[in-house]
């Protein structure tokens, strides 16, 4: 893609939890200059802006929390709902196509976000693009891609733009993901599932972990059916499926228990996904953190209270700060009222 594609963006579209929504407003505006709100979907908003690589700067210096998906437009058009609309959102690849290198694989993603009911769907939309691309000679290679043609259809308009895909935050259509549902044990599977792809954790079979708050089993499972050992902690039963696996140990006990019981213990990963107070889970990791091996890691997942969000968010960076070498603190998808935080020890 070539590199003064950014310099035609008009604005971007911004994907997020909605009940976050002030607070990702308030990250965009305390980083990027003259940006305005033009429009907003269910769970999307359209902004203005006059500088896209202000943005993309933020975006690869880790500077959002909220922001689970972001696409540049250069072109929009107005739409009506009907199928007629397909030639009018094709017509915007003439935009778009210019930017495009011989040699680009490309992935096409199209998401509507409104409640009204069009005649076509995110696959007719998708497909036509797609076709015009390939009729083109232009190649459109979803696996391999490494650039994204987005639209992003609201009630009465749609928008496109083209970008690196490694610079959209996620590398899926919105940021939504489908994890398989088949042999999980809880929905928390997908939460670690993400943090892994999100924080591209890389693991190996000689690896150790710990499971804090493990009950009923799913992040032990993830890492179980990874190859590494866990030892699972938490006084509640864990289901059979975990029990039953030979890299397993369950500890029937709390987590304050197994760190006077078992100080000796030392991990390459340790996760905690308890339901407790934001400050007390904080207060763990930092204890726990003694028994991580140099340059291990930990995720953790911060349970948000109901004010003052980006007060105790705040207060639990400046202390993992203290204890750990990096701390990165994202929104997943999977994530309802929390966060997720990738801490790496100090060497």
């Amino acid at each position: 893609m070539k590199t003064s594609a950014y310099d035609s963006a008009k604005g971007f579209i911004v994907t997020y939890k909605p009940l976050y929504e002030t607070l990702l407003f308030n990250e965009l505006n305390a980083k990027c200059n003259n940006i305005k709100l033009f429009e907003r979907g269910k769970i999307s908003s359209a902004f203005t802006t006059d500088d896209y690589n202000q943005i993309v700067n933020a975006i690869r210096e880790e500077g959002f929390i909220f922001l689970q998906h972001i696409h540049p437009y250069s072109a929009d058009c107005g739409i009506t709902g009907c199928m007629d609309d397909l030639t009018a959102i094709s017509e915007m690849l003439n935009v778009v196509v210019p930017y495009i290198e011989d040699d680009d694989s490309i992935v096409v993603q199209c998401r509507i976000d409104t409640d009204k009911v069009m005649e076509f769907s995110n696959r007719d939309l998708t497909n036509k693009l797609a076709e015009r691309l390939n009729a083109s000679g232009y190649h459109v290679e979803p696996r391999e891609a490494e650039i994204c043609i987005s639209v992003t259809v609201f009630q009465n308009r749609a928008y496109m733009g083209i970008s690196l895909i490694k610079d959209n935050v996620s590398d899926w259509t919105g940021g939504i993901l489908f994890f398989s549902k088949e042999n999980i044990i809880s929905r928390a599977e997908f939460k670690i599932e993400e943090a892994f792809k999100v924080f591209d954790i890389n693991i190996n079979n000689n690896m150790r972990a710990l499971d804090l708050g493990a009950a009923p089993g799913g992040w032990t499972h993830f890492l179980s059916e990874k190859g590494i050992c866990v030892d699972a902690v938490d006084p509640a039963c864990l289901d059979d499926r975990v029990l039953n696996s030979d890299r397993v140990t369950h500890f029937k006990m709390t987590a304050q228990e197994f760190m006077r019981l078992y100080p000796e213990k030392c991990y390459d990963i340790i996760v905690n996904n308890m339901r407790m107070d934001t400050n007390e889970s904080v207060d763990i990791m930092a204890c726990i953190s003694e028994q991580l091996k140099p340059d291990g890691i930990c995720i953790l997942t911060l349970k948000l209270p109901k004010k003052n969000v980006q007060k105790r968010i705040n207060i639990a960076r400046e202390v993992l700060s203290k204890r750990f070498k990096t701390v990165k603190i994202r929104q997943l998808y999977y994530n309802r009222s929390e966060v997720t935080a990738f801490l790496k020890n100090k060497i």
